[in-house]
């Protein structure tokens, strides 16, 4: 963050009560990014909402959206706002079509497009794309899938950034991201039923990590670079039209700037 933002954020952060200020600081305690939630092609937007909501309440900071098949959409009432406070990065088609009020922090793959353009064959390339990122970013990926063969929830390993990926309520994770993942998971199940809803499993599995994860000695925690970044994104959201007092920060600032002298003006001796 440079100089500049510094001195925006302190600006915006003058305007929240200190009971804001506080809680924004002990958030960002709990932060991390070590663990992540990749939801690939969720078409109930119940379900979506609801995953958002438990990965933010875990303190799951990044959240990575697949749109190969179907748009993404949140439920406010399901989501209670959780995603204002997330970093959301979408991967979609480019006949998908952004929604007016995204809740996106981060877009990512193709921008959307404002025609009905034919989509690509390839109906998968948004979950290559995803997991060339992840990876890229040193994350382990796993993928949920119920079978035994799969590594129990309980087994994972903290030991790097992790990934958990849950596909469609439908098919599941689709053929490509049971290829691409480093690994597939499961959660333990103890009765007839195979399976758990998706909401709910993602749920078990953020809230089990993330609990061993802060139990450890590992190094989870953002950076302070990262803290100043998110303080600057929550302190707008937490202010009704951040925008006008952003628009009048740059003004001030601006003006002060102008009526600074420059060096050739500051100093002109009077002529004999």
């Amino acid at each position: 963050m440079n100089k500049e933002a510094e001195e925006l954020l302190a600006y915006l952060e003058g305007f929240l009560t200190e009971g804001r200020r506080n809680r924004i600081q002990n958030i960002l305690q709990c932060r991390t990014r070590h663990v992540t939630l990749v939801l690939e092609d969720l078409i109930d937007p119940h379900n979506a909402s609801a995953c958002l909501r438990s990965a933010e309440a875990c303190g799951i900071q990044d959240v990575h959206i697949i749109e190969n098949r179907h748009e993404f959409s949140v439920k406010s009432g399901v989501s209670m706002g959780s995603a204002h406070w997330l970093s959301i990065y979408r991967y979609r088609e480019q006949s998908l079509r952004l929604p007016s009020s995204s809740a996106s922090a981060h877009h990512t793959g193709l921008p959307a497009s404002n025609g009905t353009q034919r989509r690509p064959a390839d109906q998968s390339e948004q979950t290559r794309e995803c997991f060339r990122y992840l990876k890229e970013k040193g994350y382990t990926i796993y993928a949920t899938s119920p079978h035994q063969s799969s590594i129990a929830l309980p087994d994972v390993s903290l030991d790097g950034p992790v990934a958990i990926v849950f596909g469609s309520e439908k098919d599941g994770i689709s053929p490509v991201a049971r290829e691409l993942a480093d690994h597939c998971l499961r959660i333990p199940m103890y009765g007839f039923t195979e399976s758990f809803n998706i909401s709910v499993s993602a749920a078990i599995a953020v809230y089990d990590l993330t609990s061993r994860l802060r139990k450890s000695d590992k190094d989870w925690k953002l950076s302070e670079s990262e803290k100043s970044d998110l303080r600057l994104a929550w302190a707008r959201h937490s202010l009704k039209r951040s925008d006008l007092l952003e628009r009048q920060f740059w003004q001030n600032n601006k003006n002060e700037k102008s009526s600074q002298p420059n060096e050739t003006s500051a100093f002109r001796p009077e002529k004999a």
